[in-house]
């Protein structure tokens, strides 16, 4: 299967080639009719550059490429032990052995063929100490060794260079995943205390573990998310064998994350969306060179309307410091956004606020115009269902998962097309229009563009919109919101459109006291 993926305006197509994974000739595939215990992958695991896979029979698979190699530790017996789990990072595979502990060798170390088995990889590892302890009833440990300070591991992910993993007794550690010198002890685990509340009288437990790349984040059963960085355990890695050395921050608290029903966290490079219980997500941080990372729409495009901060001569938005916007999953939304952002470049009365907030060439942004907007549209998009869902019953857009990578994100949603078509009909009424008139489909009024800057954004803006109808023609979708007003009015003898058709683009008062220039009331 091909695919053809657009990275950004401007950017180069892509043709990516999708591969199916395969196993070695003397491992048949599990199929419908036959269930292979060696094939049947019941967990996968992917990292950069490769992928990890637990089959049913306890054998773990590693794939750089697109046939499997079954892993074999050269220095870890796993014959009458069990692997629980296996994890891929970014420039680490791993596994969970009972017994044993958090095994872990570089994704691209060179792998050698087992005598044995010609379809196994023979590879060097380094276990992570103190890891092997497994709790049993009645059993007894002596309290002094590290195995019983550490407790059992309950939950491990890979960063780059470094692993962190939570316990039973819960206690969040980290480990510098270096391979050290045979002749050489390897360093302990190092306990993160930075996590635990600063009083005894407060309850720590921790519910899950997530992260990648760079960042993590801790839950807790209280309804707690705690963030972590690759730059905060570097700073505990420092104090451990440094005393003089600047002491580690404490974990990032995002108010809005805090008792939120927040129940994963999909990190990217820069980026990071958070999903809760109700089937939303919300996004954080920066969309890169206009990758669409954050799903907010272009930096160069509609995205500043969301919040997007962009830096001049720069495709790069970035959203506020612990700033989160909602992403839009209805055509229709975006819609509202595309014409609102017309108004802001083209019509007189609100060019000049728009200018604050999507600025022309030479001009840069108002980080208090682009704060508030971004509040405005949040506030607004979350009333979209208003009047059709009820509180508490599922939207019509339900986020089951999402994930990132990269400068990428990708989510599994769960659409009610019936429901979300009520919600559009909502925003949409009749409305007369006389053949040949100067409105466009939108319902707004064009104006004659004199300015050199205004003609390439109309450019910019056509060619975009051309490429949005391919797309979703290519994915059998309607062609356009044009398309979708059409059908709707057949047999109604008037034309549609939208509720906003006719509303200005707002004029909004600002965090610092101050208001938006323009001639309109300022917009509640």
């Amino acid at each position: 299967m091909t695919r053809t993926v657009r990275r950004g305006p401007g950017r180069p197509k892509v043709i990516a080639q999708a591969r199916k994974l395969t196993f070695p000739s003397a491992y048949p595939p599990t199929t419908k009719e036959r269930h292979e215990p060696s094939t049947a992958i019941s967990h996968f695991s992917t990292g950069r550059a490769h992928i990890l896979g637990l089959a049913d029979d306890g054998k773990v698979w590693q794939w750089n490429a697109e046939e499997a190699r079954m892993v074999k530790p050269l220095h870890v017996d796993v014959t009458d032990k069990i692997v629980t789990r296996v994890v891929a990072g970014w420039d680490r595979a791993s596994m969970f052995v009972n017994g044993t502990g958090i095994v872990y060798w570089p994704h691209d170390t060179p792998l050698r063929v087992g005598n044995a088995e010609a379809d196994a990889i023979l590879i060097d590892t380094a276990t992570v100490p103190g890891t092997s302890f497994i709790r049993s009833r009645g059993g007894r440990i002596n309290p002094d060794t590290l195995e019983a300070c550490i407790g059992q591991v309950t939950n491990h992910i890979l960063l780059e260079n470094y692993i962190v993993f939570t316990t039973d007794l819960n206690k969040v550690f980290m480990y510098h995943a270096t391979f050290p010198l045979p002749n050489l002890d390897p360093p302990a685990p190092i306990e993160l205390t930075a996590f635990y509340p600063s009083s005894s009288n407060s309850q720590f437990e921790i519910r899950d573990l997530q992260g990648s790349f760079r960042s993590f984040a801790i839950f807790t059963k209280s309804g707690s998310v705690l963030m972590g960085s690759r730059t905060m355990l570097e700073a505990f890695q420092a104090s451990t064998y440094d005393p003089t050395s600047p002491g580690p921050s404490h974990p990032t608290v995002i108010p809005a994350l805090q008792n939120n029903s927040v129940t994963s966290i999909a990190f990217g490079d820069h980026h990071f969306q958070a999903l809760r219980s109700d089937g939303t997500i919300v996004a954080y941080g920066a969309d890169p060179q206009s990758s669409g990372a954050l799903g907010l729409g272009f930096p160069i495009g509609t995205g500043p309307l969301r919040g997007l901060m962009v830096g001049p001569f720069t495709s790069n938005g970035t959203l506020g410091r612990n700033v989160g916007r909602q992403v839009w999953f209805d055509p229709w939304m975006h819609g509202w956004l595309q014409e609102m952002r017309e108004k802001a470049r083209m019509e007189g009365e609100a060019k000049a606020r728009g200018n604050m907030i999507i600025p022309r060439e030479g001009q840069e942004q108002s980080d208090a115009a682009v704060t508030a907007m971004g509040d405005y549209f949040e506030r607004e998009g979350r009333k979209w269902e208003d009047g059709v869902v009820e509180e508490g019953d599922m939207g019509s857009y339900f986020v089951l998962k999402v994930a990132a990578a990269g400068w990428h994100t990708a989510a599994l949603v769960l659409v009610d097309e019936e429901q979300a078509e009520r919600s559009r009909q909502k925003h949409v009424v009749p409305d007369k229009v006389e053949s040949g008139s100067e409105n466009d489909h939108h319902g707004g009024t064009w104006e004659d563009i004199d300015a050199p800057w205004d003609q390439l954004s109309k450019a910019l803006t056509g060619v975009r919109d051309c490429i949005w109808r391919l797309g979703r023609r290519f994915l059998g979708l309607v062609d356009s919101d044009k398309e979708i007003k059409e059908e709707q009015g057949k047999g109604q003898g008037d034309k549609i459109k939208y509720t906003w058709s006719d509303q200005p683009f707002p004029r909004l008062r600002m965090g610092n006291g101050e208001v938006m220039p323009g001639e309109i009331e300022i917009t509640e």
